[in-house]
């Protein structure tokens, strides 16, 4: 628990040096800088912070467009961002409305002990003047109110309608928790232009779960989504700090790994397929054993003028070689060796 307060209160600070709006999205930007849970970011924060002192709102910004694309924009992301500024527009409202109504009351209880002392009757004339102009002013404050609130309202209604739609375009994966396959596919597009500016290396994981349609055949689609469940918390795990993440679909997972060469990557693909399959697996919700989780993994790296879709095709390719020489192994693709790979 004090972890967790130890990490809000840092990202705290740092947006709050940095000028940053405290935004959903902003918040799991620093999130993952903060827990270093993604290494790329933490050396792009990093350099930012050796030269100019803070990340400000540009800063982060073109941090984010160049690590991970432009997948927020128009989409959930910015329709919460949207939603919290509506709600903090709404919370001003009524702030400056309780001042207003609070100086209006006071404007009048001033004027009522004046009238309630011996005055002249141009004191008199006065004092009323100014009390219906304080009068009328509030009026006037209380319909722009109206209007106001009216419009943020609105404005809400619409954006709960966008969230519904947006919804199913998430960045997440709902049962796993991890990044989806449109997250993944950005991140890695991203990243493969950014280290091929930067001359470095690509490496791609693609990662299978071994017969898991006879495994929800045989123990049911329940135990199936645990099954899932558990290697998406192993992967998150191991990998943190070190790739990034995704459910590709089904029982398919990938990990993107800028700066990491094949033979790095492949060797700590190997360590997890091994750490993985040395586990016996037991069903928390059906107290029962299921036996030993197998993996069939393919890497592949990038190569030279090559695009994500290549990639991609290659790395799948592995994979499909993994499962197809008896599984529970890791495969590379080396693409020097083929000679149909442009």
């Amino acid at each position: 628990m004090n972890n967790t307060l130890d990490i809000l209160d840092r990202i705290r600070a740092l947006m709050a040096d940095g000028d940053i709006a405290p935004s959903p999205t902003n918040y799991e930007f620093w999130y993952r800088y903060v827990t270093g849970a993604d290494p790329e970011l933490v050396e792009a924060i990093d350099a930012v912070r050796r030269s100019a002192g803070k990340v400000n709102h540009n800063a982060m910004t073109n941090i984010r467009l160049e690590l991970y694309g432009g997948a927020d924009h128009g989409g959930m992301g910015k329709l919460l961002d949207d939603t919290a500024q509506q709600i903090q527009r709404l919370t001003a409202h009524v702030d400056r409305s309780g001042k207003d109504a609070r100086d209006y009351r006071g404007r009048l209880d001033n004027g009522t002990r004046a009238l309630s002392e011996p005055v002249n009757q141009d004191r008199q004339r006065s004092l009323l003047t100014e009390m219906i102009r304080a009068t009328n002013a509030m009026i006037e404050k209380t319909s722009t109110l109206e209007k106001d609130l009216a419009q943020s309202g609105e404005k809400i209604v619409a954006l709960k309608a966008d969230l519904e739609i947006a919804r199913a375009e998430s960045r997440t994966d709902p049962l796993t928790g991890l990044a989806n396959r449109k997250a993944g596919s950005d991140y890695l597009a991203a990243n493969v232009t950014r280290v091929r500016s930067e001359n470095r290396p690509l490496s791609l994981i693609f990662i299978d779960i071994d017969h898991f349609k006879q495994f929800n055949d045989r123990f049911g689609h329940r135990l199936g989504d645990e099954v899932l469940r558990l290697v998406s918390a192993n992967l998150e795990k191991f990998f943190h700090g070190v790739g990034f993440v995704a459910r590709w679909g089904g029982e398919e997972f990938v990990v993107v790994m800028p700066g990491r060469a094949l033979a790095e990557a492949a060797a700590i693909a190997e360590r997890f397929r091994a750490f993985v399959g040395a586990r016996n697996v037991r069903s928390r919700d059906q107290q029962r054993d299921v036996g030993r989780i197998t993996l069939s993994i393919g890497v592949a790296e990038l190569g030279p003028d090559e695009g994500t879709l290549r990639l991609i095709d290659r790395a799948d390719r592995a994979l499909y070689r993994a499962k197809s020489e008896g599984r529970n192994r890791v495969v590379t693709d080396l693409m020097e060796t083929r000679s149909d790979v442009a």
